[in-house]
């Protein structure tokens, strides 16, 4: 009896353990000044009904840290015309918790006009008196639906009266229309938002499977003078964890037609630091035609005998450049054979060309 006992007892620990991490991997984080690509799956227990079942295609984003006073502008983009119902609440707490509840729900569609990267904005502030910095986006869908999601407290000067390319209206402004001033009070402490821990270099984070946006800019020093001077359009990435003997596809994205040259080196080791060398280093532009969301994408693999987990990009230009920069471990399929939908090549296989594997040691 003692034994069935200790089995029931292990067994319900397992399956509440199994629940919370069911909840938690449910999330995905949004920090400020990131983008990331998100997909909507069925399968997502614990919420309420008002939010999603498990049988509707959902996700929940976690947006933090915001700050209590700031005005901050998100932007969700998807290519247009696949005809997709979806909706999303705006939330204050955890939503697989007890103690939450919506500012804001939305209900809307993709259409049945192609429109590639079609984008909707939202700009909203986190009332001053918030107590707490982390605010929820439940959305749901009738089909699969594949979005990219940033919050930045940047702003572009979009307004509800901005058009896009295309003559739409694109943006909503939560403040204009009263529902913001958002009023933070569930969950996470605002006091840790209010104080973030300096980081010890001037590099961006690029985790595998995240794209962020990034923009070159002067005054970066500590650079050695081949990779870029404080005079100099400099950007640092560091793309970490990588696993060894593992194949990555790297994507970089920008607005074609701006005419700015660019150069990027693939480094191993910290390029502020002594101990560093780079695997190869490329120069291009962006030219003179304007192609939006233009792409050049790198495939490479790392070495099975790497000790190291971390690979730098340093990129400078000869103006400020504004791209999107990221890295997955699912691969696309594309080849140094494919074409781009304008006709150019716009993959280097490092793999193909033998400048990888790339050795990490640094």
């Amino acid at each position: 009896m003692k034994i069935l006992m200790k089995s029931l007892l292990l067994s319900l620990c397992v399956i509440l353990c199994a629940g919370i991490a069911s909840a938690q991997s449910a999330l995905v984080d949004i920090p400020v000044n990131t983008e990331k690509t998100v997909a909507t799956a069925t399968g997502l227990t614990g919420l309420p009904s008002s939010l999603g079942s498990p049988a509707d295609y959902c996700v929940i984003l976690r947006i933090a840290p915001l700050k209590p006073g700031m005005k901050y502008e998100a932007t969700l983009t998807y290519d247009a015309g696949t005809d997709i119902g979806y909706a999303h609440a705006w939330v204050d707490g955890n939503p697989f918790e007890k103690d939450w509840a919506s500012f804001v729900g939305i209900g809307t569609g993709t259409g049945t006009r192609e429109l590639r990267d079609k984008q909707e904005k939202f700009i909203f502030s986190i009332d001053p008196q918030s107590t707490a910095n982390t605010l929820y986006l439940a959305l749901r869908s009738n089909k699969p639906f594949t979005f990219r999601f940033g919050v930045s407290d940047r702003l572009s000067g979009a307004t509800p009266n901005s058009q896009d390319r295309w003559g739409y209206y694109f943006v909503r402004d939560f403040n204009a229309d009263r529902t913001a001033p958002f009023l933070l009070k569930r969950g996470q402490s605002a006091v840790a938002a209010l104080t973030p821990p300096a980081p010890r270099w001037p590099w961006v984070d690029i985790p595998v499977n995240t794209e962020k946006t990034v923009t070159t800019a002067q005054g970066l020093a500590g650079l050695p003078s081949s990779l870029g001077s404080p005079a100099d359009y400099c950007a640092v990435l560091r793309i970490a964890p990588l696993k060894p003997g593992m194949k990555y596809e790297a994507t970089l994205t920008y607005d074609a037609g701006t005419d700015i040259g660019y150069a990027h080196a693939w480094v191993d080791g910290n390029p502020f630091e002594k101990d560093w060398a780079s695997f190869v280093g490329i120069g291009t532009g962006t030219g003179s035609r304007e192609l939006r969301g233009k792409q050049e994408k790198f495939i490479f693999s790392i070495d099975p005998q790497s000790t190291a987990n971390t690979l730098y990009l340093a990129l400078r230009s000869n103006k400020p450049f504004t791209f999107r920069f990221g890295v997955s471990d699912r691969l696309s399929g594309v080849t140094r054979n494919s074409q781009d939908r304008w006709g150019y090549y716009f993959v280097q296989d490092f793999d193909a060309n033998r400048t990888a594997p790339f050795l990490l040691k640094r």
